[in-house]
């Protein structure tokens, strides 16, 4: 099969523009990736125990230290019914004996750690099923997630009357500023409207260069939810401008609530304290071989068939499958039948000769044919498009018009 490109006298590109749109698209596709932990031999094993250093689906950040806080373990606690390990084909998880426990960690605001303030000090950090959260006011049943924390070295210039994003509705607008003076009185708000304010001083402590806001949270009185600090002020030729720093938010009005008797999955809610909070499973476990069991909605335990262990044991590991789409670009083939001819009409001077060609790559060339229609005929092979990319389930979008018409062919001519 050969497409044809007859070139007459009356132009008419909206065949290569159909062409260029169907050319390129987008695919979307889902792809899965299991994040595993370390994997046991129910006949060679002294503990079950995984945390943040041998299984990636609980938090453990290198460089926020004291992070490894939370641990999926096993215990037996029934002696009639022997544990994994004291027998390799015991298999039987009995109510209680998998425990899920996290617990808090203390962190330094940026704004007490680099500068002399005192309005603040540290705050409680608590990871739960793997996510980081604040726990509000040091109390880990109620926790909330951060939503902006700057940097040590990071630092946010702020012009006179120009307001900062902090993310989920927070504004933080510098009102107005005084550089010559050192001074800047800036506004929080939320959805519009207005939370708190304050007037900085680089004149005085370092508690004056910081503006510090609190508020009742969940029962709990005076609550620090927002912090900043200003850095320096500068006059410019035409604006004024000042540097912010130490930027802390956390979510105030998203309050997560732990109690005891909560259930997340197979586990329910044990010990809930201040630092604390430990799970347990609330009915029993069969480790089926070559089977996953699910123990919470997204965690689950992973056997494999019998005998894989040692001794005629199995090998088991817990796992986490997690979802995310990607965005590919790929071209599609186009089907060309047989009888297919492309006519490009010209208005103008009679053309004999042409070069087409995508992207300054010639593909098909011009011969002088002689008719009464003074048409000139390019050829092109292959039979047609290659598809260079497999098509992938998704979702299927127009993602370029492959430069319209001169992206897909640009005609040189040579007029007699």
């Amino acid at each position: 099969m050969t497409i044809k490109i007859k070139l007459a006298k009356k132009a008419n590109i909206a065949i290569l523009l159909f062409l260029s749109l169907v050319l390129t698209v987008g695919v979307c596709s889902a792809e899965s990736v299991t994040v595993r932990g370390e994997i046991l031999d129910s006949g060679d094993v002294a503990s079950i125990s995984w945390d943040g250093s041998n299984w990636g689906a609980l938090y453990f950040a290198l460089n926020d230290a004291g992070s490894n806080t939370e641990s999926v373990y096993y215990e037996n606690f029934d002696p009639e019914n022997p544990s994994i390990g004291a027998s390799p084909a015991n298999n039987v998880i009995d109510k209680k004996e998998l425990i899920y426990s996290t617990h808090t960690y203390n962190k330094k605001f940026k704004l007490s750690a680099k500068t002399d303030a005192t309005a603040v000090s540290t705050y409680s950090t608590i990871p739960l099923f793997g996510k980081k959260y604040i726990a509000v006011n040091d109390d880990a049943s109620k926790m909330t997630t951060l939503i902006t924390e700057q940097g040590g070295g990071s630092e946010k210039q702020l012009m006179e009357g120009k307001s900062w994003e902090l993310g989920k509705g927070y504004i933080l607008k510098m009102d107005q500023l005084d550089a010559d003076a050192g001074k800047a009185f800036v506004i929080l708000y939320k959805d519009g409207a207005e939370l708190d304010s304050a007037i900085l001083d680089m004149e005085g402590t370092d508690d004056d260069r910081a503006f510090v806001a609190k508020e009742d949270i969940a029962g709990m009185d005076d609550v620090v939810y927002f912090a900043t600090y200003l850095e320096n002020t500068f006059r410019g030729t035409s604006d004024s401008f000042a540097i912010i720093k130490y930027t802390w938010l956390m979510d105030k009005d998203n309050i997560i609530s732990i109690e005891e008797g909560d259930k997340f999955g197979l586990l329910k809610c044990r010990e809930v304290s201040e630092n604390y909070i430990n799970m347990s499973n609330d009915e029993t476990i069969t480790l089926e071989m070559n089977d996953a069991v699910y123990f919470t909605d997204d965690w689950y335990l992973k056997t494999s068939k019998a005998g894989k262990g040692t001794d005629g044991g199995f090998l088991f590991y817990p796992a986490m499958n997690v979802v995310f789409e990607t965005a590919t670009e790929t071209e599609k083939a186009v089907e060309v039948p047989a009888s297919t001819e492309i006519e490009i009409e010209n208005t103008g001077e009679t053309i004999s000769e042409a070069d087409a060609a995508v992207e300054d790559n010639t593909v098909g060339s011009s011969s002088s044919e002689s008719s009464s229609e003074d048409v000139s005929t390019v050829e092109y092979g292959p039979e047609e498009y290659a598809q260079t990319g497999e098509s992938l389930p998704g979702f299927l979008s127009i993602t370029a018009i492959a430069g319209l018409v001169s992206a897909l062919f640009i005609l040189r001519r040579k007029v007699d």
